[in-house]
């Protein structure tokens, strides 16, 4: 059964990253059932207290990067904030927050965000559309982090 709901999570992170890429949008349902099965993939691998603790820590954290990322749009670059962030990068930051424990969290979505960066300065160049797929990419780290948990042992995704 985990097995199944991972290759289906990690599908539905390909389609995102795909949206992103090509189309320069996610699908709201898409990222739903990504979410879902995100969620449950944790709740799977933790007590009921830990899960939610979780969640509740990386929904707190999320809403601070939030916060200070609407502060930097209005004072210091004079718009509002999706204008400069998607919708769907939000949801996704959720969608992360649901997905993983603190830790995993934490490390998943700092490095996925340096993982962005690096790939948007190495292809932009080619891109038509000059801004970030934040949430594609960071679906694409986010499937890499699965397959090495995959394949290393060693590796506890759920367990940091």
């Amino acid at each position: 059964m985990n097995l199944s709901l991972e290759i289906i999570f990690i599908t539905t992170l390909g389609v995102l990253f795909y949206q992103d890429i090509k189309e320069r949008k996610v699908s709201v349902w898409i990222l739903i059932i990504s979410l879902l099965l995100g969620g449950i993939l944790h709740f799977m691998q933790q007590t009921q207290i830990v899960f939610v603790s979780s969640i509740v820590m990386n929904i707190t954290f999320i809403a601070l990067v939030f916060g200070v990322l609407c502060l930097y749009a209005k004072i210091i670059l004079q718009n509002n904030i999706f204008q400069v962030f998607g919708m769907g990068d939000l949801l996704f930051f959720i969608l992360l927050a649901v997905s993983l424990p603190l830790v995993s969290f934490l490390m998943v979505f700092i490095f996925s965000l340096l993982f962005s960066l690096l790939i948007f300065i190495l292809v932009k160049r080619k891109l038509k559309d000059k801004t970030v797929p934040l949430a594609g990419l960071q679906s694409l780290f986010l499937i890499l982090v699965l397959l090495v948990n995959k394949l290393i042992p060693k590796i506890e995704l759920y367990t940091l």
